[in-house]
């Protein structure tokens, strides 16, 4: 069982996780290198639990953390330099990052194959990693990589498809 604080900040990641990822794309440009960067974003929040301070904005917080992920992995990538990086991140505004879009990811999630599911809510509302997800249901660790990637696609393809109806109801 987590920890009440850890348990918080989880479920606040959960809720602001479409703008910290899109955050993470437009500092990397890169879907897969994003998704690895909110997953990292995720790893190091959860770990600093304790020391969120529910006076900040959450989503502040993480975009921070993520910001610096993406220097970490720049740094060890050597491909953008701070100054770059730090340009981008100082270029996306927070607010723009797509909050209106938690509500269709829910409803895109309820759509998704009960297995499929079943995998989203083990990686991303039960914190285990692809090895322990592939350990609990007897699969491989590539397996599990490639049906939450796949599943990923899935819910990103849905929330648009919502997004552009929703769009064409309001004009």
């Amino acid at each position: 069982m987590l920890d009440p604080a850890t348990q918080r900040v989880a479920q606040l990641f959960v809720r602001h996780q479409p703008a910290v990822r899109s955050f993470a794309i437009a500092l990397t440009g890169d879907f897969v290198a994003a998704d690895d960067v909110v997953q990292e974003t995720f790893l190091t929040i959860t770990s600093k639990a304790a020391e969120y301070d529910t006076s900040r904005d959450f989503t502040a917080w993480a975009c921070g953390i993520a910001r610096l992920k993406v220097l970490e992995n720049r740094r060890a990538a050597r491909r953008f330099s701070p100054a770059v990086v730090e340009s981008l991140a100082a270029s996306v505004s927070i607010e723009e990052l797509g909050e209106e879009r938690l509500p269709l990811l829910l409803e895109c999630l309820e759509k998704l194959p009960p297995k499929a599911r079943e995998l989203v809510n083990l990686r991303y509302f039960s914190e285990h990693g692809p090895g322990e997800i592939a350990h609990l249901l007897g699969r491989t660790v590539a397996g599990v990589n490639a049906a939450l990637l796949k599943a990923r696609e899935a819910l990103r393809e849905c929330v648009a498809r919502r997004q552009a109806a929703e769009m064409g109801v309001m004009s």
